[in-house]
């Protein structure tokens, strides 16, 4: 029982220490948000779930399943950069240490970061289903509200899906702990891998049972139900925010699917295979020891003067040192962000970046401009999320807020760095429209690398850390590659003037918040 009460405590505290910060408030916000607009008002510009040209009237079944399926893509999209982090932040507190000195074995102490993780993202879900309860009785017209039909996919769906995102987590951290940024764009691409399991239309048996996200066989059934009963040729057309017109639209009544043994087998299995593979990855968990191997090395030391009966160094003469020259200019410091950030991250993963610009030259230039270009930008996500709080991050910020002018000197010269690495990666698309003649693009590219760098350090100021921009960044990235033109921050689908001035007062109130609440750091410090 004593045992029992120390692993609650663990995951109590740790539960409390996510859900009051920053990011989980504006995850939660941005979810419910998320979660108002699954189910489209009448008369909206837009659809998420559609089947041909059917989608389902507004009942309990089809509230229920939509808000479900929508709640397991989008909070796996946003949960895993949300709860991404517990096992460092147990090491940078040195809370880890003080772990490893007690009995708690790795797995054990692996599985309660998992039920944390799980924990925080089945509140959001709660409170997203909640928000779905309200639209079935504000869209539904009066229709009959039954809590076990709209339930049953939450359970069925959304909760395994979220247990295995909590656990892919804690599994990501275990093997690439000292490479976040390699975290970050794994999971990027595993998503992307995912989701296109997910959109390609009805799925087989064994398409069914690999999603972890349990979608494709809510859509399977959508899909044969319309097919049957509507439309032969009725394929599932989007999951997602799409843009169509109303009068294209038609509705058919959806009362549930029914759940097969083979599926709910295969989500019980999707969670076995969680735990399973927490169980694997506690073998090779490091236990919070973390030294690192070095090899000694002799060290010559040359004595240059002997003095008496024994080898001394020579005095060292102040007045032979060379003189310190003041340099009170920002290209110093512009010079070391560069550095630390060129040198961030694994080396060879330069290599990445510089195949990314190569692609950029040879691939059609749209798909240059919609695609490689904004998950080019994304894969230095680990770089400028910490642009402007690693002082906070290795406590060293007391020293740099009382250096001589540090907004004009050191928080510019962080912002000149993010974007000059943002325009290097961007340079040769910008320089295939400048030879085309095409002046317009090259503009809005260099005002989206001004603005999402001016973004990564707005919101790390504002949260005190990197979590934020990390979860809002890759939300912007996925909606960027689907083609939504409300995120289009570069001109990828627009390359209109208002498009060009919009831009420059969202860049212009990003830095004004900035620099406003920095210096309002440094003389509250």
């Amino acid at each position: 029982m004593h045992k029992m009460n120390n692993y609650k405590s663990i995951i109590k505290g740790d539960y409390q220490q996510r859900t009051r910060s920053y990011a989980f408030l504006i995850t939660l916000a941005i979810s419910l948000y998320l979660a108002y607009t699954f189910v489209p008002a009448p008369g909206a510009a837009y659809t998420t779930v559609k089947i041909g040209k059917y989608v389902g009237e507004n009942n309990t079944a089809w509230i229920g399943y939509v808000t479900a399926m929508m709640t397991s893509i989008f909070l796996a999209l946003l949960g895993f950069y949300l709860i991404n982090n517990t096992i460092k932040k147990d090491r940078d507190t040195e809370v880890g240490m003080i772990i490893a000195t007690t009995p708690v074995s790795n797995f054990k102490y692996l599985f309660t970061k998992v039920l944390s993780n799980f924990m925080v993202l089945l509140t959001i879900t709660g409170l997203v289903s909640i928000m779905g309860i309200i639209l079935v009785f504000v869209r539904s017209n009066g229709a009959s509200f039954n809590i076990i039909q709209f339930l049953l996919p939450y359970l069925l769906t959304t909760m395994p899906c979220i247990f295995f995102i909590s656990s892919l987590a804690v599994l990501a951290e275990v093997f690439l702990g000292k490479w976040p940024m390699l975290q970050y764009i794994g999971f990027f691409f595993l998503f992307g891998l995912i989701t296109a399991n997910v959109l390609q239309g009805a799925g087989t048996t064994a398409k069914i049972i690999i999603d972890p996200f349990g979608v494709k066989m809510v859509m399977t059934g959508m899909e044969n139900l319309v097919r049957q009963q509507y439309d032969a040729a009725a394929t599932v057309g989007s999951v997602g925010f799409n843009l169509s017109s109303k009068q294209e639209i038609k509705t058919f009544l959806f009362e549930g699917i029914s759940w097969s043994a083979l599926y709910i087998i295969s989500r019980l299995l999707w969670i076995g295979i969680s735990i399973f593979a927490i169980f694997i990855s506690s073998k090779f968990f490091h236990r919070f020891d973390v030294r690192e191997k070095t090899s000694s090395r002799k060290k010559k030391i040359i004595i240059t003067e002997n003095i008496g009966a024994g080898n001394v160094l020579q005095e060292i003469k102040l007045s032979a040192l060379p003189h310190i020259q003041t340099d009170y200019g920002i290209l110093p410091f512009i010079k070391t962000e560069l550095l630390m950030l060129f040198r961030k991250g694994p080396k060879w993963f330069w290599l990445v970046n510089i195949g990314g610009m190569i692609a950029i030259i040879f691939v059609p230039i749209k798909i240059a401009h919609q695609f490689i270009l904004p998950i080019l930008w994304f894969l230095q996500v680990g770089r400028w999320s910490d642009l402007a709080t690693k002082e906070k991050t290795n406590r060293i910020h007391y020293f740099t807020y009382a250096a001589y002018q540090p907004l004009k000197r050191l928080l510019t010269s962080q912002i000149i760095a993010g974007i000059f690495i943002a325009i290097t990666l961007a340079s040769p698309l910008m320089i295939r429209y400048i030879i085309s003649g095409d002046v317009m693009p090259v503009l809005l590219i260099l005002a989206g690398a001004v603005f999402i760098v001016s973004f990564a350090v707005c919101l790390g100021i504002l949260s005190g850390g990197k979590k934020l921009f990390e979860i809002l960044f890759f939300a912007i990235t996925y909606f960027n590659v689907n083609l939504l033109p409300f995120t289009d921050y570069f001109g990828a689908l627009s390359s209109g003037i208002s498009l060009a001035l919009t831009m420059l007062m969202i860049i212009a109130g990003l830095v004004f918040i900035s620099f406003a609440k920095r210096k309002y750091e440094i003389d509250h410090g």
